[in-house]
């Protein structure tokens, strides 16, 4: 008798489960192909994900009253609204940090940011990137102040001060020594 016949309708078949490439039966388990099969099979999990989870909700909302479909239909407009308010201080924080890091200063306050936010009401971090990227990076610039030479801790020429006392330091600085 076939195992498959044993099976409920609902489980996968035994022979669905075990689809594996034919590298990983003969135990190759080193080499750069190893990264590149399971990236491989990491795209295959994800497409299965993505269909079944799109097949899953095409069968909710076909099972759903219009009562249902009408809170629905609120739900996602009311999500949508809020993360459109939303979205302008995300893509705004996005471009700040971004351009922080790439070293550019962004006024923000003329920009039309809802252009850097995506269709999920997120920040958009590609359109973020490809603006900072086409902004003019700054010029390498003159420090404002010379560099001072031999800055930091000297020893003194013999003059040790030993303790903080008022009296102490004012005769050290009026004389330049020690009454």
């Amino acid at each position: 008798m076939d195992e498959t016949q044993d099976a409920p309708v609902g489980e996968p078949k035994p022979e669905a489960e075990s689809a594996q490439p034919t590298d990983l039966a003969a135990g190759d388990t080193s080499g750069p192909g190893e990264v590149e099969r399971w990236k491989r099979m990491s795209r295959e999990n994800e497409k299965r994900w993505k269909q079944a989870s799109r097949e899953l909700e095409e069968i909710r909302q076909a099972q759903m009253t219009e009562q249902e479909k009408a809170i629905e239909a609120a739900r996602s407009e009311a999500r949508r609204s809020t993360l459109a308010e939303v979205g302008t201080s995300l893509a705004e924080a996005e471009i700040r940090a971004q351009s922080a890091a790439a070293g550019v200063a962004v006024p923000t306050d003329y920009l039309d940011l809802t252009r850097f936010v995506g269709e999920d009401g997120r920040a958009n971090r590609e359109a973020v990137s490809a603006f900072i990227t086409s902004l003019p990076q700054p010029q390498e610039q003159e420090p404002e102040f010379p560099q001072l030479m031999g800055t930091g801790h000297h020893r003194s020429g013999g003059n040790d001060i030993s303790s903080m006392d008022p009296n102490e330091l004012a005769d050290f600085i009026a004389g330049g020594s020690f009454i």
